[in-house]
């Protein structure tokens, strides 16, 4: 199979993913200082500060499970450590994601599709809901 035919296989399947009933929400955790830039510029990694050694500029990271999400929060190994008493989680409508720019998480090994990647800037009107993480 060629890699451009695995891409469309891949983009397909999650695309079926995100029309399921359970996955129309997805979840970012983050910090509460950063809400106010968030609202302001959406959720833009290329120009903001890696929580993690092996983050890409430019994805954003988005589970299915709320506390996946947050669990990888809380275990950031390159933020301040008053961020870890401050987590938010972000609830994100999946239906205003462009589905051709979500991928498997590339970094968790034996993905099954639990955590995505996000190629682009998710803009603050699909964040339904903040939530605080504890």
């Amino acid at each position: 199979m060629k890699k451009s035919e695995l891409r469309q296989l891949i983009r397909e399947e999650i695309s079926k993913v995100l029309k399921e009933e359970s996955s129309e929400i997805l979840y970012h955790a983050t910090y509460k200082p950063l809400l106010k830039k968030i609202q302001v510029d959406g959720l833009d990694t290329t120009k903001s500060k890696k929580a993690w050694e092996d983050s890409k500029p430019g994805l954003v990271y988005l589970a299915k499970d709320i506390d996946v999400a947050g669990s990888y929060a809380e275990t950031s190994e390159m933020v301040p450590d008053s961020y870890i008493d401050n987590i938010v989680v972000l609830h994100i409508d999946a239906s205003k994601l462009d589905p051709n720019k979500l991928s498997m998480d590339k970094n968790v090994q034996d993905n099954e599709g639990d955590t995505l990647e996000y190629a682009g800037v998710i803009p603050w009107s699909a964040i339904v809901k903040v939530t605080r993480y504890d």
